[in-house]
């Protein structure tokens, strides 16, 4: 053959490689519509059993809502954890102790998952676009499964495969934010419209809810624990993660993320991507991670240290910074850690490992 006929199949070769399915990356869905009903409402109200937990913001309102989810927390966890406590020996435990260690309870994991995001986006279609307006999640959530990140979670689902979550369906859900906080019922009837539409519910998929920016959400019709940068008095929270079973699709596990870039919930400036991409994809990470360990809050939790009682994975390892922006004004962020996933480098917070007794970025 000649030199110019061998190049030639060389290339015809290398093309077909990076166009194959082990190079390629996975390509984006086309989004899927929502219309909320009154039946996704009526299926809301109808639900047999929640578990909701919270990434809080340092304010009263924050440290109130801790110690409530703690308080709750305990309560459902005392029964598989003292039926562990009476089977072990009292005698002789002096082993070495390591305070953030997570303690399992007994409660089931997500070894794999699809996550499928939810985009509150503006009708017009440009004002708030799907996953551009929060950045780009969309990214994210189809590097993490190939990620050190979930590896830490090797641990605790007893899975060690690679790319075990994937972004799976996407949704739109034409929206115009609204001075009236939501709340979780209406959380709950949009992953109910998303869940029955797509058939897809259970431990295996996670909805994810991108809330626009100005739109507060409450936990109910108090309107005392919310997501609210524009009331400080109220703002106890940057997302949660959450599970609801409904009478006809069953489980849904779903997570909320509010608009991250905003005081008290944003990353430090100087980030690879930027504030805006990498304030979601912080609190984004942390609620996927728990969500992962701890679906129904008795799984992996911290059970034994009365500092950190109550704090799942991610919980323990968020580290901020106050940096000074202005000559008399000092602003608090949040202090992620950059990694890559093959070239693509992200910014998120650590995630806590028992093998490690310390927050990490991989296994």
């Amino acid at each position: 053959m000649k030199k110019g006929s061998s190049l030639f199949a060389l290339v015809v070769f290398l093309g077909a490689l990076s166009a194959s399915p082990m190079f390629a990356q996975d390509a984006p869905r086309t989004p899927r519509k929502l219309q909320v009903t009154a039946a996704d409402r009526a299926a809301a109200a109808a639900i047999s059993v929640v578990h909701s937990h919270s990434l809080t913001t340092k304010t009263e309102a924050g440290t109130l809502l801790k110690h409530r989810e703690s308080a709750v927390r305990n309560a459902r966890s005392a029964e598989p954890f003292r039926g562990f406590s009476e089977g072990s020996s009292v005698e002789g435990n002096d082993h070495l102790r390591f305070p953030g260690d997570l303690t399992f309870l007994g409660g089931p994991t997500v070894p794999f998952a699809e996550s499928h995001p939810i985009f509150l986006a503006s009708p017009d279609g440009t004002t708030c676009p799907a996953n551009t307006c929060w950045g780009d999640p969309d990214t994210f959530l189809n590097a993490y499964g190939r990620s050190g990140l979930a590896q830490i979670t090797n641990q605790y689902v007893g899975q060690s495969a690679n790319d075990r979550y994937t972004l799976g369906d996407q949704f739109v859900l034409p929206f115009a934010p609204s001075s009236t906080p939501l709340i979780d019922a209406d959380i709950q009837a949009i992953v109910h419209d998303a869940a029955a539409l797509s058939g897809e519910a259970g431990l295996d998929h996670i909805f994810h809810v991108f809330l626009p920016p100005g739109q507060d959400v409450c936990f109910n019709a108090t309107f005392t624990a919310c997501y609210s940068p524009d009331n400080l008095s109220t703002f106890a929270f940057c997302g949660y993660h959450s599970g609801a079973i409904f009478t006809d699709v069953g489980l849904v596990l779903y997570t909320v993320q509010p608009f991250q870039d905003v005081i008290l919930c944003h990353v430090r400036p100087g980030t690879p991507n930027g504030q805006l991409i990498d304030s979601t994809n912080n609190v984004l990470s942390h609620e996927l991670t728990e969500t992962i360990t701890d679906p129904e809050s008795d799984a992996w939790i911290n059970f034994t240290d009365i500092a950190l009682a109550g704090d799942e994975i991610g919980d323990e390892c968020e580290f901020f910074v106050i940096l000074q922006v202005a000559p008399n004004t000092f602003v608090q962020f949040f202090d992620p850690t950059t990694f890559r996933v093959g070239r693509q480098a992200f910014a998120t917070q650590p995630e806590y490992s028992n093998q490690d007794h310390a927050c990490a970025i991989r296994p």
